[in-house]
């Protein structure tokens, strides 16, 4: 009888944990599948658009926002995609550098910096005082959608 209770206790927390492992969050990059090893075990799986993809804005923007890159002691190759649009890669770019744009409601705006090792700093400002994204580490990516 004693054992069977002890079973009961690990089934329940085996299937809490399976239940946790599950918890949602919206994401736009992949997908949870239920991995053949071992239980209540999930992996993320991402695949690349099959072309280029880019959403138009519509409507009127919402603000205007700065990305920004600044730190290191020599050139960077930075990539970016503003408003859900195609990545664009700048390479061999003096530091620091900064992008204007117009923000759309619910489009995500993306700006990695790759200076090899060398800790960066990615920021997004919107209006003018408003940090909306901040990064410091080597090959920071900072991401910022507004959902207004």
């Amino acid at each position: 009888m004693r054992s069977d209770r002890y079973a009961v206790g690990v089934i329940t927390c085996v299937v809490a944990a399976g239940v946790a492992a599950t918890a949602c969050s919206k994401s736009t990059t992949g997908h949870a599948t239920h991995a053949t090893s071992g239980a209540g075990t999930f992996q993320i799986t991402t695949a690349g658009p099959s072309g280029p993809t880019s959403v138009a804005p519509t409507g009127q923007p919402v603000g205007t926002a700065v990305m920004k890159v600044s730190g290191g002691g020599g050139p960077v190759t930075i990539s970016y995609r503003i408003n859900g649009g195609p990545e664009q890669t700048e390479a061999n770019v003096p530091l620091p550098w900064e992008k204007h744009y117009s923000v759309y409601n619910e489009l995500e705006s993306q700006v990695t910096a790759d200076g090899g090792d060398v800790p960066l700093i990615c920021t997004i400002i919107m209006d003018g005082d408003k940090v909306v994204a901040l990064k410091s580490e080597p090959r920071p990516t900072c991401n910022f959608a507004y959902w207004g």
